[in-house]
Parts: C-alpha cells; sequence; structure tokens
C-alpha cells in the first residue's frame, strides 16, 4: 500500500482549520482520495526505488514497464543473465539496442514515479486534497447549514470522496501507458 499523496495537517492547513480534532477521519479522506486517484490513474505516482518486475516474452524490440515516469532502470536480466545493451525511457519503454525481440522477457529492477519536491508531485497533491476537502467540509460546513447542526453521517448520508471531470482531465497526464 502507497501513502497518501497528502497529511492531515496538510489538509487542516489547506481548508484553513488551524486546530482540528479530527485528524484521523482527516487522514481517512485523504487515504480514500489517495487511493481514487491512483485507480483512476492506474499508477502508484509517488516514487518506488528498486521496484521488480517480470515482463513476459514479446515479438516486439522493447518491453513496457508498468509504472511510469520511469527515473532509472538498475538491471535487466534475461533469464540469470544480465543485460546491458538497451535504453530506457521515462514512458516506461526499455528498447533492445540490437533492435532483437524480447523471446525470453526479462526481469527489470528500476524506479519509478514522483519524488515529492517536484511539481507534477504537488499537482496530484493539490488533486487529493482538493477532492479529501470536498468530502470533509461538505459534512462539516454545508451539510450542517442543510440538515441543521445534524452531520450527514448521522443522517444516513455519507461522505463521498471524488475526483472531478475537470481534476481526472489534469490527472490523465499521468495515466497508465496504453501500447497496441
Amino acid at each position: 500500500m502507497s501513502d497518501p499523496f497528502a497529511t492531515a495537517a496538510e489538509l487542516s492547513q489547506f481548508i484553513g482549520n488551524p486546530e482540528p480534532t479530527d485528524l484521523a477521519r482527516m487522514q481517512l479522506f485523504l487515504d480514500l482520495a489517495s487511493a481514487e486517484i491512483r485507480r483512476f490513474t492506474a499508477q502508484t505516482l509517488s516514487e518506488v526505488a528498486l521496484d521488480v518486475v517480470i515482463l513476459p516474452a514479446t515479438d516486439w524490440d522493447r518491453l513496457i514497464l508498468p509504472e511510469r515516469p520511469v527515473t532509472a532502470v538498475s538491471s535487466v536480466l534475461v533469464g540469470v543473465s544480465g543485460y546491458t545493451n538497451y535504453r530506457f525511457s521515462r514512458a516506461g519503454i526499455i528498447y533492445d539496442l540490437n533492435e532483437a525481440p524480447w523471446t525470453d522477457g526479462a526481469t527489470v529492477t528500476y524506479t519509478h514515479g514522483y519524488i515529492e519536491s517536484t511539481d507534477e508531485y504537488k499537482a496530484i497533491k493539490g488533486t487529493c486534497l482538493e477532492a479529501a476537502s470536498r468530502a470533509y467540509t461538505l459534512n462539516e460546513r454545508s451539510a450542517s447549514e442543510a440538515m441543521g447542526s445534524t452531520l450527514m453521517e448521522s443522517s444516513g448520508y455519507a461522505p463521498e470522496v471524488f475526483l472531478t471531470v475537470g481534476e481526472k482531465m489534469a490527472l490523465s497526464d499521468f495515466g497508465s501507458v496504453r501500447v497496441g
């Protein structure tokens, strides 16, 4: 399981709540929003160092890694032998420089995802904060106005964590590679 893109303290700051009393509830919404982002993009997005994946044989001269962006490839093993005659792209493609098909597949150890200091990670974090704050503040503000002082959950309405159409459009740049 990957960590959420933001912390409860960051959500509290984001919504202007300097002294929150329900950090666990905030963290739950952040966990749910992060999971929704990862489900939509089909990517982990956070940096994962030295991830190992076994890729099947192919008639192509390239292998497609499941996660991106790829920031490093530490090793490519074909069978039990190391292979060095390749190059890789951030888009998650490993090219055989001999232009030969990967008929034996490969085991690849690689690093992928965004580190927290990048603009891409910050954009993903912003989307996470937006989705979590919608669920949190709907119940705390709008719902209490609509239902008097009764929380939505007590009235049978659970808060919903979802991505808007605009957020999905912004996240579509981070989605998985589709080939063929």
